[in-house]
């Protein structure tokens, strides 16, 4: 006999299969020139697509499942059910529109189904909500969607119900205990990731919106060693401490780490530290990248970079803040994923604030936004710093704020009056800013800067960034502790890296990075590729600080330094190194750039790449200078 729990979904299930599969022929179709359309692929993207809309259908159904299991015999196919079931698929048809809609700009965004970044915006729903509503008619698409869902139930209702008489309900609770075991089992046993094939663009598209926003709310990091190529590890660490092996270095722990002390030839400068992030300023905004004729956006960065050390080939790790703040930070080579940041084992990391913080500095992240949001502020408090975000500024702290938080002239006012504070103390200080002006929506006060049609929004908030900047230095310039403090301004991200490209492209990494202090260095142009990574030990060796080093990243200004740049977009980790690119890859596989590299030489810089990423991956909760 014919399963009347069965007969009764199939319409929800039909409905939400001809949903998904027009999503997908609409995303081969707006992504053609990188979908792989070989019969294979092409068979296996299906195929895991309405895997993962029938799991995620399975789980999503449970109530109404179990509403048809409690709703008495009698009641089976009554106008009271009738109402319920015709209301509970009105839902369940608006639901899906609404979620392949958002999938739609997420994608357009993104080039991506539903991950780890989407999971965020629904843990912080009010700013998403406000978000979308400055960029997207949000009323009026979801007008379009209810007027649609209406259409769709008016059409196809009268197949909701069935003749199938109502079994009683010991039949009925076997039939849902079957369908709770297969949810059961499906959970359990179901992974995505075996069945991803080469070609990124099919992996993103086989992956239904629900299954994937959930599983990312469930699962948001990536194991290395499940999914990248593995070498020795005696091996890696081999090849880590003769790369990074120094005549004044000395490793603590040979057989197990990189872990290693460091002293400096010369006396140490006490010098304050303020670093600031600049939160999505590429490279590509310095007036110096610009094409000629294009008006000039950041006077006050470029007179900076003339008198202190400019590194003009700066590139950073990822496609992300919390990348670049991890980068700068830990000295990390990027882990697929999320950050190290928003990882538990970041909670007790081991971080160039720790070495300031063992030479007893006072350690301050400071951040015009909010930053419970991704784990900032747990990050820093567990790991010694004095958290001042937005909800800790006083009201009068602030003059200009938008959805995200105060404006950039809030925050270097707040910048100097935490130094005075410090000073006040006779204490040294390490400062960690985050910008916030030059992130979406672009807003800023009125009056600040000339602005210019020939410039877009976000141009136009770069160029109040930098006149914020301006005016920060300018007032630093007053202060007793201007000139025994350094002062480094470094961008967080690459520039769309994760979102219009299926392969790592270098020159989209490229950052600004400028250490200015006038009173301790002698301006310089660095033309030497560095990574974002080589910002700890490079100031640490300016400062001429001994200590206790677990970095991955070099001292850039010492002679013997040899480019080695890390980049990657959460699933790609590239590894760059005398002109070549290596690329290692989800399911064990990598690429070279260009293809004409010697074998010898693809095997050398291939194994280099296994060792940082690998032993990175395993040494992400390195333990602090004091032990604990």
């Amino acid at each position: 006999m014919q399963s009347y729990l069965i007969r009764r979904l199939a319409p929800f299930f039909i409905f939400n299969i001809l949903t998904e599969l027009t999503f997908m022929i609409a995303l081969l179709v707006q992504n053609a020139a990188e979908v792989d359309f070989s019969f294979f692929p092409l068979v296996k993207t299906t195929g895991v697509l309405l895997l993962t809309t029938t799991v995620s259908f399975l789980f999503v159904m449970l109530p109404y499942a179990g509403y048809l299991l409690l709703l008495p015999q009698k009641y089976q196919n009554s106008r009271l059910d009738k109402t319920i079931t015709l209301l509970s698929y009105a839902f369940f048809v608006f639901s899906i529109l609404c979620e392949e809609t958002a999938s739609q700009i997420f994608w357009s965004e993104y080039s991506s189904a539903f991950n780890f970044i989407a999971v965020d915006y629904l843990l912080y729903t009010n700013e998403m909500l406000k978000n979308l509503d400055q960029a997207y008619p949000v009323l009026w698409i979801l007008a379009g969607i209810l007027i649609a869902a209406v259409i769709i139930v008016m059409l196809t209702r009268r197949f909701l119900l069935t003749s199938i008489p109502a079994p009683k309900f010991p039949r009925r609770l076997f039939q849902s205990s079957i369908y709770a075991v297969v949810c059961i089992l499906a959970l359990m046993n179901i992974d995505i990731a075996k069945l991803e094939i080469n070609n990124p663009y099919n992996n993103e598209i086989a992956k239904e919106g629900t299954y994937s926003l959930f599983r990312s709310f469930w699962k948001s990091e990536v194991n290395y060693d499940s999914f990248y190529m593995t070498g020795n590890k005696e091996e890696n660490l081999r090849i880590l401490q003769n790369i990074l092996a120094e005549s004044n270095a000395v490793f603590t722990e040979p057989s197990r780490s990189v872990s290693r002390q460091i002293s400096a030839f010369r006396t140490e400068k006490r010098a304050n530290v303020i670093l600031v992030v600049l939160n999505n300023i590429n490279a590509g905004f310095m007036d110096e990248n610009r094409r000629s004729g294009t008006e000039k956006i950041t006077p006050n960065l470029t007179t900076l970079s003339r008198g202190g050390l400019n590194f003009a080939k700066a590139y950073a790790t990822g496609t992300d803040t919390l990348h670049g703040i991890e980068a700068a930070l830990l000295s990390l080579p990027p882990q697929p994923g999320i950050s190290v940041i928003r990882k538990e084992d970041g909670n007790s990391a081991y971080t160039l604030g720790s070495v300031f913080k063992s030479k007893n500095y006072d350690l301050k992240f400071i951040y015009g936004g909010y930053g419970f949001a991704q784990n900032m502020n747990r990050f820093f408090h567990n790991n010694g710093f004095t958290v001042l975000d937005r909800p800790k500024w006083r009201k009068k702290d602030v003059v200009f704020a938008n959805i995200w938080g105060a404006s950039d002239e809030d925050l270097f006012r707040k910048i100097l009056k935490e130094a005075d504070n410090s000073h006040a103390a006779q204490k040294p200080f390490f400062t960690l800013a985050l910008t916030l002006s030059a992130h979406y929506p672009y807003s800023y006060p009125e009056n600040r800067i000339e602005e210019s049609v020939n410039n877009s929004r976000r141009e136009q908030a770069v160029r109040y960034t930098d006149y914020t900047i301006g005016k920060f230095i300018e007032k630093a310039r007053t202060k007793p502790w201007f000139d025994n403090t350094v002062f480094i301004f470094v961008g967080d991200h690459a520039a769309n890296a994760a979102r219009k490209k299926t392969e790592l492209k270098l020159s989209l990494y490229k950052i600004p990075f400028i250490i200015y202090a006038p009173g301790i260095i002698t301006p310089h142009r660095i033309k030497t590729p560095v990574s974002q990574i080589d910002l700890a030990p490079t100031l640490l060796g300016l400062l001429d600080f001994s200590y206790e080093s677990r970095f991955y990243g070099q001292n850039v200004l010492r002679n013997d330094y040899t480019s080695r740049l890390f980049i990657s977009n959460y699933q790609q980790l590239g590894y760059w190194q005398d002109q070549t690119l290596i690329t290692l890859q989800p399911v064990k596989q990598y690429s070279v750039m260009p293809v004409s590299v010697s074998p010898q030489k693809t095997e050398k810089l291939l194994d280099e790449a296994i060792a940082f990423y690998q032993q990175s991956s395993e040494l992400s909760r390195p333990l602090l200078p004091d032990g604990k």
